[in-house]
Formats: structure tokens, C-alpha cells, sequence
């Protein structure tokens, strides 16, 4: 298990509990991991978010995520414990659908709580690239379904319950990739996973 960017001494008990068990999910196993496929299926069984015309606010928002994140287009950093902190690949794999793709998913186990904060997002998307480099498209946000008993919003917008195997409140933000399906939706039809090499 990689070490994680805080000490969990700083945790509370129930943030602690929560940690706990999202890393235990995100161990890998054969039996447990999550795939691209999985996360395929998974995705395709919630209703999808919202997209009409985004808000003055939302826009703000989105422009804020981006100045928040812009540091993260440096794969390397992002995915070191002592930079971004996003140590974890989960799910296992390069999302994609009949309808777009998500690209692979960083996870940043300290920021896993019961709330959902835009400025710090639990994951980053990155698009594979024809010579290696990962590309930052969107941010996924999500809270453990256990944690929250209904759903949370951001920016006015629901997150969606995807069950078994994540079990979390979800929502995109493509912040970094124009998406025709909206700046919320599940898939973006300009994202690939052509370039993925397991």
C-alpha cells in the first residue's frame, strides 16, 4: 500500500474508518480491482447528469477548478506522494463506452471524505497519448455511497449513485476537455482510450 501524503493521526475517526475501507477496495486483487469494464458497466446503469447551458456560476466555478488543477497537467507530480498526492490508479484500466471514454482515473485517498469539495477533487482523468503522455481531460468527484445517504451536490448538479463495484456518489467536472454531452456528463466523445497500453 503506498504511503499516503498525510497522517492518518490528523483523521478523524469516521474519516479514518472511511479511508480504511476506499483503500481496501482500491488494494489490488484480481477478485476486487475494478476494470475499465466494470467501471463501463457501472456507468451505464445511473441516469446521466444533467447537461443544458452551463450558469454564469458554474462557469466561474469550472474556471476556478481549472486554476486549482492546472499544476496536475505534470503527470509525474500529480501522481507522487509528495506532490498532487494522486497515488492511486482506480478503477484499474482506461474507462471508455460506446459513447465517449473517461480515460484512467488518479485517486487521492486523503481527500475521500463525506463531502464533496470543487477546488479538491478525489480523482483525476487522464487521456493515454500516442507516445506515452497522459493527458488531464476532467476531475471525478465522489463521496463512498456509506457515507452519505443521499445525494451530494456540486455547482446545483446531483451526484449519481454508481453501486457495485465503487459504491460512491459521482459526479465528472471535464474541465480540461470541451465536451459535447455537457461539462457534467458521464462520457466525453473527444476522450480516447485508442492509446491505452496495459
Amino acid at each position: 500500500s503506498p504511503e499516503l501524503p498525510m497522517s492518518t493521526r490528523e483523521l478523524t475517526p469516521y474519516a479514518l474508518v472511511a479511508l480504511v475501507g476506499l483503500l481496501v477496495a482500491c488494494a489490488p486483487s484480481p477478485e476486487s480491482t475494478p476494470t475499465a469494464v466494470d467501471v463501463v458497466t457501472a456507468h451505464a446503469s445511473h441516469a446521466s447528469v444533467p447537461n443544458g447551458e452551463l450558469t454564469a456560476q458554474q462557469k466561474q466555478a469550472i474556471a476556478e477548478l481549472r486554476n486549482a488543477t492546472v499544476k496536475f497537467h505534470d503527470f509525474a507530480y500529480a501522481t507522487s506522494a509528495n506532490g498532487g498526492g494522486y497515488t492511486n490508479q482506480y478503477p484499474a484500466g482506461c474507462a471508455a463506452s460506446a459513447t465517449g471514454a473517461q480515460g484512467g482515473h488518479y485517486l487521492n485517498p486523503s481527500l475521500v471524505d463525506d463531502k464533496v469539495e470543487l477546488l479538491k477533487p478525489e480523482l483525476l482523468m487522464y487521456e493515454p497519448g500516442p507516445t506515452g503522455q497522459m493527458n488531464l481531460v476532467g476531475e471525478d468527484n465522489v463521496v463512498p455511497l456509506n457515507l452519505s445517504p443521499t445525494a451530494p451536490t456540486l455547482l446545483g448538479v446531483n451526484l449519481s449513485a454508481l453501486g457495485a463495484p465503487l459504491n460512491v456518489w459521482a459526479v465528472h467536472i471535464w474541465a480540461w476537455r470541451p465536451n459535447p454531452l455537457g461539462a457534467f456528463a458521464q462520457w466525453n466523445p473527444k476522450v480516447s482510450c485508442a492509446d491505452y497500453t496495459p
